[in-house]
This record gives C-alpha cells, structure tokens and sequence, in this order.
C-alpha cells in the first residue's frame, strides 16, 4: 500500500491536510498527517534538529511527502524541512496551499514537485506513479531544468469528496520528545474546529490572493461551491462526539451571509438541535447582511461570541482605487447598526499601514471611526464592537503587490526581507504608529472600560483639523507610546 504523509506547520485543524487526508484514505492509501503545530510568530522559527530527526526517520520509507503552506510566511520552515528531507529519503516532497497555487514557479526552487491547483487527484495520480507531464494541475522542472506547469484539472464538487474531517486515527503530533499519536492523546489546543459551509470567495480584494486564484480557475467550473448542509452537520457531530475537551466551533467561510435565507434557517435549525456548541466568530460582507438573515441568526438561538465585518479601510479612496473592495460609508454603517441592535458582538477588521494613505485618507478613517461610535446602542451589549488592525503586507500574485513594487513603496527582495521574517500581527515597535492608535483609542471608547471617556473625548479631540494634522506631522503616536512605557502610565490608550 503507497504511504502519503502530509506535513502542517499550521493549526491542527488545518483544511488542507483534513481534504487531502480523507481524500487519499478514501482511494486505498495509507496516509499520515504529522502536525508541527506553530501560531503567530512563532512560525518563523526553524524546526529544532531533533524534530527534524524525528520527522525524516519517519518519512524514510514512505513515497511521497506534502507540505502544506497556509499562507506566504510559513516558507522558512517548510524550506528547512524540505532541504532536510531531501538528503534523507527517496520520496518526493510536493508544496500546495494558496500562495503555490497563485505563484508555483517560484516555490520550485525548494520543492521537488507543486501543486498548482487544488490537490486531492494530483497527489493520488502521483501515488499512482502517472508520468509527471501527464497529471493535470501539477508542477515541476523539467529534464532542462526548465520549470513546467500543467494544464489546471476541473475543480472539485465538493459534495462528492470525502468529509473533511481530522484524522485522528492517522494523526501525529510532532515535537522534540517524539511523535505521539492523536488517537491515544488529542492536544488541548484542538478544543475549536472550524468548518466551512462555502468553499471559495466571490470577491477580488487587491490584497488578497484569492483575486488571483479565481483568475487561475475561470473556465474550470464554480469557484464558489456550497457544501451541503447535512455535511456540514454530520462534520460537526463527529468532531463533536470524539474530541473530548471541544469548546467552540468557527464556521470559516468568507461570508456566511452567502448562504440563502433557507440554507441559513436549516444549517442553524440543525446545528441547535444537534450540536449546539458557542461559535466565536462567523465572518460577514456588509453587501450579504440582511434584516432578516440577521434575525434568522438571532432567533436560532445560537450563542455567537463575534460576527466578523471587513472594513480594512474607512477611506472610500482607498477603499476603492487601492483595495478594489468598494465601500458605501453610509450602508455599511446601517448594516453595522443592525447587527449591533440585535445585541450580535462585532469585530471589524482593517488593515493599515498603508503607503497610499494620504493625510485626507487618515482623516476620513478617523471621522469613520467616530461614526461607528455615534451607531453604538446605549445601553448597550458588553463589548460590542471591536477593531482588530492587521499590518499591510504584500503577497506576490496579488494585484497590489505588483502594484507596491511598480510604485517603487516594496523592493525585489521584499518577500524574503519582509514576508519571511514578520506576519501581519502589529506586535513590533515599529507598528505603534499613528493608525495602531486610532485603533487603540476606538476599542478603548467603544468597550466602556477604564479610559473610554478619556479615549473618546481624544479622538474628539484629533477630529479638529489642525490639531490631527500636528499629530499626524510630529508623530503623537510616537511620543504616548515613549510615555506609555513609564510604569505609572501602562494603562494609557496609546499603550499596545
């Protein structure tokens, strides 16, 4: 029986492993998911040597490894463990993941093989030793030493593959101590799973690489691809019934709103009956939200910690001409009110830094901010709205990063002088800048803790014209940050 492991150097609930894993068992294939489980920064620490030891004694007679990578940032260790590999075993090692599937050619400087498409037939067509030139989707170099990128296959109907759920069964975790099996010991970081109702994006946001995978895809079928409720339930029930110390659920999909008012009454109508667990977030595009999806929402009784808007830049300007996601300051606010009425917890999330603001730009996010804060029900949920700020990065093919490095803002070795050293989580001293403290100021004034009068009489303050031009010019940002750091000042808004 051919032996496929897979690598993730992500969550342990990591949908690609999960796909690819029940996939490949599906077709007779012996399979190993090994989890090497790092967030946030801690992705851009290598291996420790006797990981990788481990990893490649355990690899030495399977035929074929693949690594998954999440996003752009997780490229050092999967490079570290690829040339690592590479002196140890026979198989082949096969990169897949978003930032493979938008930009393949350059990850075949590390990977033996890519995976320019979506994975499942492309890795069970290589355990079934097909000719490499033959197998649609997949990626190499050629005899030449010329790189070669097949025709894309057609995609998947994802009600026709396996559920994608955990593999606890074939599931090991990897540390320096060894490989322990997740059948005999699941890790208590798997207390949320996350699952999706809808697999693919229909908007094309600059930043993001999804712009670039639906360009990828056109002719080969729906991008977007709506999983079927009872799925969906059956995952979840499972998930339920056999890991022990689960929490809460995440429903991951772009926009949930997506889903029609039928599908959203049955999923939650099941959901309640059956599984019944918190959900800390579902994500939302104020152009889906609706009056009555919301009360769908709200009448199911589920318990939501957060629904999740995207926002990522109160400047129309930039919002349209830069980020290529149109925003109505005016709709988005009332679909806001609505949501906050109905007692639903928010999270907007933004994403600053960004070279194109000018000082009108930060003036108009500043001006939206206070807005947002006019539309808050008094009295009000606890917590009910919240900004969370992600730095501006660049993903290579993204419209924008081909744009940033045209316009001269990012150089040719940004992606491994940037991309492969920081993510977008604003936690270095250089990101409490003048946007982290707007930011800091409006979750401040909008939670009605300690300094919310405080932090809302200062953004009131910095709306007069001349004086938010000063603060912009001499970087007050800059200076309550030095402030902060004195002892008896930690509790000040500007303090990250």
């Amino acid at each position: 029986m051919k032996h496929a492991v897979l690598i993730n150097n992500a969550h342990i609930e990591n949908f690609s492993v999960r796909h690819l894993g029940a996939y490949l068992t599906s077709r007779g294939f012996r399979v190993s998911v090994i989890h090497y489980e790092s967030r946030k920064e801690a992705v851009f620490e290598p291996m420790p040597a006797q990981a990788l030891k481990i990893l490649a004694e355990y690899c030495k007679d399977c035929d074929l490894v693949g690594i998954t990578l999440l996003t752009t940032h997780l490229k050092p260790r999967c490079r570290q463990i690829t040339r690592y590999l590479k002196d140890r075993i026979s198989a082949p090692v096969i990169w897949g993941g978003p930032p493979v599937i938008a930009d393949p050619v350059r990850f075949l400087d590390d990977a033996d093989l890519v995976c320019a498409g979506e994975g499942e037939t492309v890795m069970e067509q290589l355990l079934n030793q097909m000719p490499a030139a033959q197998i649609p989707g997949l990626g190499f170099v050629s005899k030449d030493k010329n790189p070669v990128i097949n025709p894309l296959p057609p995609m998947q109907d994802v009600n026709e593959l396996p559920i994608p759920r955990v593999d606890l069964e074939n599931g090991l975790v990897l540390t320096e101590s060894g490989l322990t099996s997740m059948k005999q010991q699941i890790p208590p970081s798997l207390s949320t799973y996350s699952v999706l109702m809808v697999r693919g994006c229909p908007y094309r946001c600059a930043y993001c690489l999804n712009s670039r995978l639906m360009t990828m895809f056109e002719g080969k079928g729906p991008y977007v691809r709506k999983i079927a409720v009872d799925r969906v339930i059956e995952e979840l029930a499972w998930a339920k019934a056999h890991i022990p110390h689960l929490r809460r659920i995440i429903i991951d999909d772009d926009d949930f709103f997506l889903n029609s008012e039928d599908r959203m009454t049955r999923f939650l109508a099941q959901y309640m009956d059956q599984i019944d667990l918190p959900v800390f977030y579902i994500q939302a595009n104020t152009r889906q939200i609706t009056e009555k999806k919301l009360d769908i929402l709200v009448n199911s009784g589920l318990d939501l910690r957060y629904l999740k808007i995207g926002l990522q830049s109160g400047s129309t300007r930039i919002s349209r001409e830069i980020f290529n996601r149109p925003l109505d300051r005016c709709a988005y606010l009332d679909k806001l009110e609505m949501v906050m009425a109905r007692g639903i917890r928010v999270m907007i999330d933004v994403i600053s830094d960004n070279p194109y603001d000018t000082l009108a730009d930060k003036y108009a996010v500043l001006m939206f901010y206070l807005n947002i804060l006019k539309r808050i029900p008094d009295p009000s949920i606890e917590r009910p709205v919240k900004i969370y700020d992600h730095k501006l990065m660049y993903y290579p093919g993204t419209p924008l990063y081909e744009k940033v490095l045209k316009d001269g803002h990012i150089q040719a070795d940004y992606v491994n002088q940037v991309l492969l050293k920081r993510s977008t989580l604003r936690l270095h001293e250089e990101d409490r800048d003048h946007d982290a403290l707007m930011v800091a100021l409006f979750n401040t004034a909008a939670n009605r803790k300690p300094f919310h009068r405080s932090a809302h009489v200062l953004l009131r303050v910095l709306a007069v014209p001349p004086v938010f031009r000063a603060a912009v010019r001499w970087g007050l940002a800059g200076i309550l940050n030095r402030v902060s750091q004195i002892p008896a000042m930690a509790g000040l808004p500007g303090k990250s």
